[in-house]
C-alpha cells in the first residue's frame, strides 16, 4: 500500500515549504493539492499549479498532484499546457487529477447560469476527452458543446504525460476512468444518498464492485487501473492513532485499494496526529 497526503495552499510560502519539506522527510510518496479559487473564504488560498511548481523545485523526491482539477474555471487548452510543462519542470513527478467539480464559487465565477449535476457530468466528459487528446496528439482541432481547440499544438505524444488520475464516485465518471485514467480516486464522503452503502468502507466497496463491471464493460482489465482512497474527509479517522491507520490501511487493502491519501493534519491535534502520519509512512515503506 502506498501513502499519500493531502497538502493545504491556505499559508504563506515558508510555512507551506517546511510542510512539504517534512511531508518528503516522511517518505510520503505523493502530496496532492486542492485546485479551488477558495475554500470557505480563506485569506489565503494560493492557486494549485503555481503552488506546485514551487514544491517541485523546493523538493527532489515527493510526488505532486491536483486534488482535483476541474473544468469549473480551467479551459482543456490551457489546463494541458500547464500540465504537460509542470510535468516536466518537476521532472516526471506531477499526476493530472480530474474530476466534475461541484456548484458554488468555482463553478459560478466565470458567468453564466448554474449547471445542473447532469450539465456538470457531460462538461467534465468533454474536458476531459479533449485533454487527452492534447496530452497525446501533436495537433488538436476540437468542436463540442462546451469546449473547443483550433490547431492546437501543445506537444502532446504517446505514452501520454503526465498520468491522469479520475476522481469518480458514480457511473459516468468511471466511465471516463474505465477508458481514460492512469488512477482511480474515490473518497470517504458518501455523494449519493439514494445509493450509500451506510459506512464509508462499504460505500468504497460498492464503487470498486461498478468500477471493476464498468471496466469489464469497456474491454479493460480492472487489475490494470491503480485505486486510491482519501481517508479523512468523513467517516474514517485514519490518524487518530497508529492503531486506526492500521484498521484502515487493512480493510482498504482488502478492497483492493492501493494507495491511502490522509490530510495534513490540522488544528487542535495537528502535533499528535503529525506523529502518527510519521510513524504510518515508515510503515508503509517497510512493508
Amino acid at each position: 500500500m502506498n501513502l499519500d497526503v493531502i497538502m493545504w495552499p491556505d499559508s504563506p510560502w515558508p510555512a507551506m515549504r517546511q510542510e512539504w519539506l517534512r511531508a518528503e522527510e516522511f517518505g510520503l510518496g505523493r502530496g496532492w493539492l486542492y485546485d479551488h479559487l477558495n475554500l470557505n473564504g480563506r485569506p489565503i488560498w494560493h492557486e494549485a499549479y503555481t503552488t506546485l511548481a514551487a514544491v517541485a523545485a523546493a523538493t527532489s523526491r515527493i510526488g505532486v498532484g491536483t486534488m482535483v482539477t476541474a473544468p469549473n474555471f480551467r479551459h482543456p487548452v490551457t489546463s494541458a499546457k500547464t500540465a504537460l510543462s509542470l510535468h516536466a519542470l518537476c521532472e516526471g513527478r506531477f499526476v493530472m487529477g480530474v474530476g466534475a467539480g461541484g456548484p458554488g464559487g468555482d463553478s459560478d465565477a466565470l458567468g453564466g447560469g448554474p449547471l445542473s449535476r447532469a450539465d456538470r457530468t457531460a462538461r467534465f466528459a468533454e474536458w476531459v476527452q479533449l485533454v487527452d487528446l492534447l496530452l497525446t496528439r501533436a495537433d488538436t482541432d476540437f468542436s463540442g458543446r462546451y469546449f473547443t481547440a483550433r490547431q492546437v499544438a501543445l506537444g502532446g505524444g504517446e505514452p501520454r504525460t503526465p498520468p491522469l488520475a479520475i476522481a469518480a464516485t458514480a457511473e459516468r465518471g468511471m466511465e471516463l476512468a474505465a477508458r481514460f485514467a492512469d488512477l482511480w480516486i474515490t473518497q470517504d464522503v458518501g455523494q449519493n444518498p439514494a445509493v450509500y452503502a451506510g459506512t464509508p468502507h462499504a460505500e468504497v466497496r460498492r464503487q470498486i464492485t461498478l468500477l471493476d463491471e464498468i471496466c469489464a464493460e469497456q474491454g479493460r482489465d480492472p487489475g490494470t487501473l491503480p485505486r486510491l482512497a482519501v481517508l479523512g474527509y468523513g467517516g474514517e479517522c485514519p490518524l487518530d492513532s497508529i492503531e486506526a491507520f492500521r484498521d484502515c490501511l487493512g480493510r482498504y487493502a482488502q478492497l483492493g485499494i492501493t494507495t491511502l491519501a490522509v490530510l495534513w493534519p490540522r488544528g487542535d491535534r495537528s502535533r499528535a496526529r503529525l506523529a502518527v502520519l510519521e510513524q504510518a509512512a515508515a510503515e508503509c515503506l517497510r512493508s
